[in-house]
């Protein structure tokens, strides 16, 4: 297995390969949970809460995480054209 040097281009590659999929990701859960809580405030008449407003930024913040996380997961398993990313041992 040969070993390459990290460059600035792979760099961009792997990041580039990152970026994109949580984002979309990220915006496609922030979306689908907001309707589902607007429809659920709405229908519950709880539509003027401050505190509904910080569950909804928690809400947000932990499937903003978990979605960069399984990203991250589905990367390290990519490959790209010319290399992977492989995790090794330290002896």
């Amino acid at each position: 297995m040969e070993r390459l040097e990290p460059t600035r281009t792979l760099a961009l590659k792997v990041w580039w390969a990152f970026i994109w999929r949580a984002v979309l990701g990220a915006l496609a859960a922030g979306v689908l949970a907001g309707m589902v809580i607007g429809v659920l405030t709405t229908a519950t008449g709880m539509t003027d809460n401050s505190a509904l407003s910080g569950l909804v930024s928690l809400v947000g913040m932990v499937l903003g995480v978990g979605v960069s996380a399984e990203v991250m997961y589905r990367i390290l398993k990519k490959k790209f054209r010319g290399f992977e990313i492989v995790l090794v041992r330290p002896e």
